[in-house]
């Protein structure tokens, strides 16, 4: 007699480990602190970067104000005031522009310009078309209000202090030069009549002068923006747009709007890097933690190998039989639960292998059986001698219609009869189902017509018997209307299958009736009892009958089906394996 082995739980065993390890309070208290501090640091770069963003706008201001007053140098000369009430009415014809005039107005706006690097150029624009600027030669003489969009926009502001947002200088020979430009319409002083327009073009050297050493880290950003949000700085910043109208989750944001010029500061701080310093802290608790825990984990893992071995066998051992061996036990090494699991999973196998076979068969011989008594259900002589008999009177009294009908009525005989094979080939199946349509057509006559079209090497495919045939007699029996009713039957290869297409283009089927249709042929045996009287006729078996012969046959994935996303007629398809002759199923 076998001595009994001590009982120790599982439970117990995964407790008396895991108590043993202490990851958790330094993960707890390594987790706390980081967070803690990466919240401290975020709040005191939060301060730090409102107070960068307040000092930027001042400067912004004092630069803006700077740049405003060279826009109101016009009113301080009366000279330049004089000829732009000259040049003060359109003409078609151009305008003339003296030496003097051109003297004088260069004279005043080259004074502007002097030391100042970041300003591309300053421009009058008179109403007359005429352009008068400090760069002589690279400049045009004349402005076309078509090319110049802005124009409005500071007629609009009536005098007021214009910034408009980077944008392209038409009036550059050279080349298509990007600028900011502060804008002022030049007003008569008491008529408030409208004169012409100075317009300050900027370059970028002045904003990126104001923002130098204002960086709170490498990969900030610093954005400025007009009243109505459209991006002043930097010029050439493709992403500037989705960065400001997002949430921005990555980035502390900062802004700040002047009252007197309108241009907002937006400043952007990326997270991840005022939080260096958490991740660095982190990481030395973190390698305190490991080392510390390095011996505990290689302890349990010494330790907890032996429990796991059993559960892995168990594993190994259920795989095999969800690949079909039925023959494979698990070996028992311990008095555990894991040891009674185990146990209990050889009886389960060793009933299941033994169901199996027995269920397994009996379907066979259930099928066997069937398929046999439904080819003998016709005495084959006497009824050859009747048509043999049929077609020789029919050929005497010059009836070829009913001669072939005889003739096709005997091949569909010898095809179910006399063939004892339950696999076929793909072309004696559609020879039998031209033989059965050329019966109906005669009988129909041009009120239905069936179309076979076999992709090349199809035909020698090997199919179940008599799967086809049910689909044409569905069709005369459900789709046929007033119309004349086309049956079309095709074939295709997708993934290592064939698929045999059934369509006609009668009458359809509702959505109400294809489900009673589905829930018909996909009824298994045991949810679906046939309760006919004796001599009734079958009716609506057909094609739930293919339906199962495949099933059975070939397994998950292979039957018949319904197309419902078809929207004239029916479509049904059949999918089953491809099988060549040397792989025939007996």
């Amino acid at each position: 007699m076998k001595a009994k082995r001590l009982f120790f739980p599982m439970r117990l065993k995964f407790v008396v480990l895991l108590c043993g390890f202490i990851t958790a309070p330094f993960l707890i208290s390594g987790i706390m602190t980081y967070y803690q501090y990466s919240k401290n640091v975020e709040e005191d770069s939060i301060s730090y970067t409102n107070q960068i963003i307040n000092q930027v706008s001042i400067n912004v201001d004092r630069y803006i104000n700077d740049v405003d007053r060279l826009t109101m140098a016009p009113y301080y000369d009366n000279a330049v005031l004089d000829i732009l009430k000259k040049h003060g009415t359109p003409s078609t014809s151009g305008s003339y522009v003296s030496s003097d005039q051109m003297a004088k107005m260069n004279l005043m706006i080259s004074s502007l310009a002097v030391d100042r690097s970041e300003i591309q150029g300053i421009l009058l624009f008179a109403y007359d078309g005429t352009l008068f600027s400090n760069l002589q030669n690279t400049v045009s003489k004349s402005w076309d209000a078509a090319q110049n969009d802005w124009m409005k926009e500071a007629e609009e502001a009536d005098g007021e202090l214009i910034v408009l947002p980077p944008h392209t200088g038409t009036y550059y020979l050279d080349e298509q030069r990007q600028v900011v430009s502060i804008v002022r319409v030049i007003r008569e002083t008491f008529t408030n009549k409208h004169l012409g327009i100075i317009k300050v073009d900027l370059t970028d050297q002045g904003f990126a002068k104001i923002l130098a050493g204002t960086s709170t880290g490498s990969t900030s950003l610093v954005y400025l923006t007009d009243r109505q949000d459209r991006v002043l700085y930097p010029f050439s910043s493709t992403s500037a747009a989705t960065e400001l109208t997002s949430s921005t989750p990555d980035f502390i944001k900062a802004t700040k709007r002047s009252d007197y010029t309108g241009i907002q500061v937006t400043g952007l701080v990326r997270k991840n890097e005022i939080k260096e310093g958490a991740r660095s802290l982190a990481q030395y608790t973190l390698w305190i933690t490991v080392i510390s825990i390095l011996i505990a984990y290689i302890a349990a893992g010494i330790a907890s190998g032996r429990m796991v071995r059993p559960i892995r066998e168990l594993q190994m051992k259920m795989r095999r039989v969800q690949r079909g061996d039925f023959a494979a036990r698990a070996k028992i090494t311990t008095s555990d639960e894991m040891g009674q699991m185990t146990e209990g999973f050889n009886v389960m196998v060793s009933e299941l292998e033994r169901l199996v076979k027995e269920v397994y068969e009996s379907k066979i011989r259930q099928r066997d059986a069937e398929l046999d008594a439904l080819q003998s259900q016709i005495n084959p002589h006497f009824i050859y001698n009747t048509l043999e008999a049929i077609n020789s009177l029919a050929m005497d009294k010059h009836q070829e219609e009913i001669s072939d009908i005889a003739v096709n009525l005997g091949k569909l005989l010898r095809y179910t009869v006399e063939r004892k094979e339950r696999f076929v080939y793909l072309r004696d199946e559609l020879s039998f189902v031209e033989a059965y349509s050329q019966i109906q057509g005669s009988r129909l006559g041009e009120q239905i017509e069936v179309e076979i079209h076999v992709e090349l090497g199809h035909d020698y495919l090997m199919v179940p018997k008599l799967i086809l045939q049910p689909f044409i007699e569905n069709a005369i029996e459900h789709a046929m209307g007033t119309d004349k009713l086309t049956v079309r039957l095709h074939t295709k290869i997708e993934d290592d299958h064939l698929i045999i297409f059934v369509e006609d283009n009668g009458m359809g089927i509702s959505p109400e009736k294809m489900q009673q249709v589905e829930q018909h042929i996909y009824a298994t045996p045991v949810e679906h009892v046939d309760r006919r009287g004796f001599g009734e006729k079958k009716k609506g078996f057909a094609l739930r009958n293919v339906h199962w012969r495949l099933f059975l046959l070939y397994g998950e994935g292979c039957g018949l089906f319904i197309d419902k996303n078809n929207r004239e007629g029916t479509v049904f398809y059949l999918r089953l394996p491809l099988l060549y002759e040397e792989e025939e199923q007996v």
